[in-house]
């Protein structure tokens, strides 16, 4: 059933109980009014504006004159029922839909929004359709370290997790071949202390409603990343007033909503602040001082039925202080994200609609560093200002027969780069024989342009069983200055309904990836722009809905690259402050790539107070370099994750097991150029970390307040304190005999870390 059935479905109701409005007192107004009234009762009800949304009227007088009969009678007519979570705490949820005959369709038992779609993930335990995957409940009941939304993507097959950073490699591609989407504006730098392996990302958990993850594949409407995109939207509370206010072993959070002018407005404004910089002063060890604040607003207006404008704000500030090897090495940085956007939405008919969107991006990167040994020393300059000014406007077009999106979008693009560095490394180091070594970088480039964007998409139903779904994208830049012209992206998509329950899905697209402004490789002595990148997708599933509450999903990809970019890695050990001045440095320059795979998902939909899934991934990611395959850093062969949630009136505890094959390891080797030794990188990945493991627990209890509700955590993460295995660190050793000999120190991923908190929502 679609939008449009809904809305014609609802104004048949209205009118069917016009003649009983004026003479009943709850017939014709609104659910969330009545909803809110009861709350003065004592009665906490729990549910979003996707749920309940603020114009859902009540069709059918009701019975019950008050409490919770009241509220089941209103809510039943729209298919919706109460879930108790705790005494007079309960949750609105849709109710399930009984399975009647019907002839076998590509909505039998959909699994995305757009039923075409390879590659779109999900946890959910609701089949219904929608746009929404992981729902903001679904997120905060699975153990997430740091309160980290996108922990949550990282259980999905397809995602690479080294259970510290907030996003990984997907399917094989760079983590930075990943899109983050807020409320229809790409953001830029979605992470704090983004040069620290970005463990915390901008998507307060409490702020986001439902993320929608593509893991490839994705329509045209989506571009700028080769590998996956992630959707994000807020919150939009349905209670006239509504707060929050939160505490935890890492972040001390508020939340605020209210509504105005008649519910025809609404305000929202969220903050968040790291508690970081005062566990680290409790600390023995000197590892300095990191802490960073984001906030988030919006203001939302009804203009009229059809016409609805917002305007959102989103602020992020990072202070870090870093110390390592007894504080002779050091590293500051400042960081600060400004994203306001303003969005227009018109409805046309009820076929039609438009959305503009009005965007300014600021971002200032400010890093600054010093190392200070006996053998080495260096230092650092490195400052960063990008602005970015976007107009976006997107249309859906509804003729029954095709379902088009298309839009165009335009962004204006400047930055500067102020980059200085030195290093000096002394005779021997970082080997015997090694020569005394300077080198300095000096580069200040401003790139100045625009990028130019058009797509079209579109879906049809050819017949019950056959759907398909293509789209062609455009996208253009000049601020590079490489002269690559405009990149044309075709896409197609196709399912087949092979039964009620069955379905085949087949995908095909192109994706160009060009290097954003604020990515140029200053660090490395990179003052140009790479070419546009490229990697085609193949994806082939197949889906089954069992009668006994399980869901299954197949899908096998490939990935084949293009004109990739040279990339920069450290061989040994990517966990330093001052990654350009290690000496197993190197650049990666492969001629292709592939990345390919077979993932498998079993869904288990509630059962009674039982819930979960189990995932397996088979993959392969290889670049091809000089005629030889070699396996990316990121390569793992095989993947398993496992979620159990068990929920009961108060209580909610879940499970989450994370395991993969060991991430590649490489050997050290010296060979000697003209009598100086260097590192090889002949041997790069040639061998194995360990494998990686971690469990995690999280245990939630609701208490009912006279005034709202309190939720009271505990969580631990990597609960068996397995050490999986990150980088290694060399020392070398003379010999009597006058050879050399190195020592291997092998450092790991995190511990054991448990979390507690609290909050409180009224």
């Amino acid at each position: 059933m679609t939008l449009r059935h809904v809305l014609r479905a609802l104004v048949a109701c209205i009118a069917s109980c016009t003649s009983t409005v004026y003479a009943s007192p709850y017939a014709n107004r609104r659910v969330s009014d009545v909803l809110d009234e009861l709350r003065g009762a004592g009665f906490v009800f729990i549910y979003s504006t996707h749920t309940v949304p603020a114009g859902l009227r009540i069709t059918v007088e009701p019975v019950a004159r008050g409490g919770v009969e009241l509220a089941r009678e209103i809510l039943a007519p729209h298919g919706l029922m109460l879930l108790e979570a705790a005494p007079k705490i309960y949750s609105i949820a849709r109710a399930a839909k009984t399975a009647g005959p019907r002839p076998p369709s590509a909505d039998a038992y959909p699994i995305e929004e757009l039923v075409v779609q390879t590659s779109r993930y999900t946890l959910s335990n609701d089949l219904a359709t929608t746009a929404t995957f992981l729902t903001q409940d679904q997120i905060k009941d699975l153990p997430q370290l740091a309160g980290e939304t996108l922990r949550a993507v990282q259980r999905l097959p397809g995602s690479a997790t080294n259970g510290f950073s907030g996003i990984g490699p997907v399917r094989g591609g760079e983590p930075g071949e990943v899109a983050i989407i807020l409320d229809g504006l790409r953001l830029y730098e979605p992470f704090h202390l983004k040069n620290f392996l970005s463990p915390v990302s901008l998507l307060d958990s409490r702020l986001i409603d439902s993320v929608a993850y593509y893991s490839g594949g994705f329509p045209a409407i989506y571009g700028d990343r080769m590998s996956a995109v992630i959707e994000a939207h807020s919150i939009r509370p349905g209670q006239p007033r509504y707060f929050e206010l939160g505490v935890d072993l890492f972040h001390a959070s508020a939340l605020g909503s209210v509504s105005f002018a008649e519910d025809r407005g609404r305000a929202l404004l969220s903050y968040r602040r790291s508690n970081l910089g005062e566990l680290a002063k409790f600390s023995e060890a000197e590892f300095g001082e990191p802490n960073y604040q984001d906030a988030f607003g919006r203001l939302g207006y009804s203009l009229t039925e059809r016409t609805r404008a917002s305007f959102n704000v989103l602020v992020s500030i990072d202070t870090i202080e870093a110390l390592r090897a007894r504080e002779t090495q050091k590293v500051t940085a400042e960081y600060r994200n400004v994203y306001a956007w303003a969005t227009l939405e018109h409805e046309w008919s009820e076929a039609a609609s438009s959305r503009g969107i009005l965007s300014y991006t600021d971002l200032s990167n400010d890093r600054y560093g010093r190392i200070s040994e006996a053998a080495r020393t260096a230092m650092l300059n490195d400052e960063r200002t990008f602005h970015v000014l976007g107009l976006r406007w997107e249309n859906l077009l509804d003729t029954d027969l095709l379902q088009h999106r298309f839009g165009l979008e335009g962004r204006r693009l400047w930055g500067q780069y102020r980059y200085v560095s030195d290093v000096s490394l002394a005779a021997g180091t970082p080997f015997p024989g090694s020569p005394a070594l300077q080198v300095q970088r000096d580069l200040s480039p401003e790139p100045d342009g625009y990028e130019a964007v058009a797509y079209w998409d579109v879906r049809t139903d050819i017949t019950d069983r056959w759907t398909f779904q293509g789209g062609l994208r455009f996208d253009t830049q000049t601020y590079d200055g490489s002269g690559d012209g405009a990149q044309w992206s075709p896409r197609l998509s196709a399912l087949y309904a092979l039964g009620r329950h069955s379905n085949l899905r087949v995908g095909w697209g192109r994706f160009y990836q060009p290097q954003g402004i604020n990515e140029l490789q200053v660090e490395d002595g990179i003052d140009r722009f790479n070419p546009v990148q490229s990697a085609d997708h193949f994806i082939v599933g197949f889906d089954h809905a069992f009668a006994t509450g399980l869901d299954l999903r197949i899908e096998a990809y490939r990935k084949r690259y293009r004109r990739l970019s040279p990339r920069f890695e450290n061989m040994f050990d990517p966990v330093v402050l001052f990654p350009e001045a290690e000496f197993d440095r190197v650049m990666i320059d492969p001629d292709s790539a592939r990345a390919y795979g077979i993932e498998a998902l079993l869904r288990l939909r509630p059962h009674g107070s039982w819930s979960g899934w189990l995932s397996y991934a088979w993959s392969r990611a290889e670049d091809r370099i000089d005629g030889r395959d070699v396996p990316r850093s990121w390569d793992q062969r095989h993947a398993l994750t496992l979620g159990v949630v068990w929920s009961k009136g108060p209580w909610t505890v879940s499970l989450a097991n994370s395991y993969h094959s060991g991430w590649p390891r490489t050997p050290l080797r010296i060979e000697f150029d003209s009598g100086v030794p260097r590192v090889s990188s002949g041997v790069r990945n040639r061998d194995h970390f360990g494998s990686y493991n971690s469990l995690d627990l999280r245990v939630t209890r609701v208490f009912a307040l006279s005034r709202g509700v309190l939720d009271v955590f505990a969580e631990v993460t990597n609960a068996t304190s397995k050490a999986n295995a990150c980088c290694v660190q060399y020392k070398s050793h003379v010999n009597e005999s006058g050879s050399v000999h190195y020592e291997s120190d092998v450092d790991s991923w995190l511990p054991l870390v448990p979390s507690v908190g609290v909050l409180w929502r009224y």
